[in-house]
């Protein structure tokens, strides 16, 4: 990539981005995906603000490890992900955003605020993801198989009062080496991918009435499990470039053992819940607006065996619309799990700076409690 592509407002909202997720990662960790629909274990914030439907076409190689292991088959040229930064922040603690609220990795300091609000979600997060791709040029056309790594590093937690005196909270820690081996045929127009997930985390809920003995890091499971995905794609020759894809996850089941790569809770309350099968399946295509505005539109259909136990059909759909505007300024819209999403995002070779808000379902049935999030992520690959 040519340095010179970066432009001083990058440097500047990367500057501010790594300065915040520092200081709320040293004082704590924390979140997986909470909503009721089993997803993927890591957020991009292009497809969180397209719904979590743009798993069909995604291009990153992180995407490619998580969301839809077809997509690794994209990579045409050595790759490294040298830098893959996000942090997130619900939005009633961005609403009354303070020096208060970098307390909040202190379940105990902050809980004043979050009895003054009930019934509003506070919590905070960061994630980091390095990756690396190798393809490999072979003779057997029109196979190009390519090989990635990737170790994902994320945390995050979140508490609310209930409005008697008791608090409720949440975290998830999580670090997580992946490899996935991605295949491209026909120039592309088929894809398959395979990738393998070391899940080690922490997780846990808890509701307490007495705020003298609060800790983010109290009664959590925590384990590893191996975590088989796959998925294909096929891509039509028509002009809209549609393309269909298949995403099998946890496939025979994640199931946890007490060997973690991690040592995050204070005392373990046994493994983790496993993580079951799923299957998704997603439609995208492109459509030329005008000279310089490209859209591209995606649905999806999430958990389709119903591994959620998420009755309601419209919980499972998520839909999105990207507009880009000469292939560097992105606007994004989306919806799922009958929540509306937003972003947008700017990009340049090698880099992009993305902004996302969506929201998830942490209730114990569909439609109980959204959690609004807003996430800010930066990511800067060289070639």
């Amino acid at each position: 990539m040519e340095w010179s592509d970066f432009i001083p407002g990058f440097k500047c909202q990367l500057f501010f981005a790594i300065l915040f997720g520092s200081l709320v990662g040293v004082i704590t960790p924390a979140l997986g995906r909470e909503d009721l629909i089993v997803g993927s274990r890591y957020t991009s914030a292009q497809i969180a603000a397209l719904g979590d439907s743009a798993f069909s076409s995604g291009e990153e190689m992180a995407s490619g490890l998580f969301y839809n292991p077809a997509n690794l088959g994209k990579t045409k040229q050595f790759t490294i992900g040298i830098l893959n930064y996000s942090i997130t922040g619900s939005a009633p603690l961005l609403a009354g955003f303070g020096l208060d609220s970098l307390s909040i990795g202190n379940l105990q300091a902050f809980s004043p605020i979050m009895v003054a609000n009930p019934g509003k979600i506070f919590g905070s997060g960061y994630s980091f993801f390095p990756t690396i791709s190798l393809p490999f040029l072979t003779q057997i056309d029109p196979i190009l198989p390519c090989l990635t790594f990737g170790i994902l590093a994320q945390s995050e937690f979140s508490g609310v009062s209930t409005g008697n005196g008791a608090l409720s909270y949440r975290s998830v820690a999580q670090l997580i080496p992946a490899m996935g081996l991605g295949f491209s045929f026909f120039d592309g127009a088929l894809r398959f991918g395979y990738s393998l997930q070391f899940v080690s985390e922490a997780v846990g809920s808890q509701t307490s009435s007495s705020l003298s003995a609060l800790n983010y890091a109290n009664g959590l499971t925590q384990g590893s499990a191996l975590s088989h995905n796959m998925g294909i794609s096929y891509r039509g020759l028509t002009g809209v470039e549609p393309v269909v894809s298949v995403v099998a996850r946890n496939i025979g089941n994640a199931t946890y053992s007490s060997l973690s790569l991690i040592n995050f809770t204070n005392q373990s309350t046994g493994v983790p819940a496993s993580d079951l099968m799923s299957f998704d399946a997603a439609v995208a295509f492109r459509l030329r607006i005008a000279s310089g505005l490209m859209s591209n539109w995606s649905i999806a259909y999430r958990d389709i065996l119903d591994a959620s136990n998420v009755p309601d059909i419209l919980a499972h759909v998520g839909a999105g619309v990207e507009f880009a505007f000469l292939n560097g300024f992105f606007l994004r819209l989306g919806y799922r799990t009958r929540y509306f999403s937003a972003g947008v995002g700017i990009k340049r070779t090698g880099a992009e700076l993305s902004l996302a808000r969506y929201t998830e379902e942490v209730g114990t049935h569909f439609l109980d409690q959204g959690d609004s999030k807003y996430i800010l992520q930066y990511q800067l690959a060289l070639y």
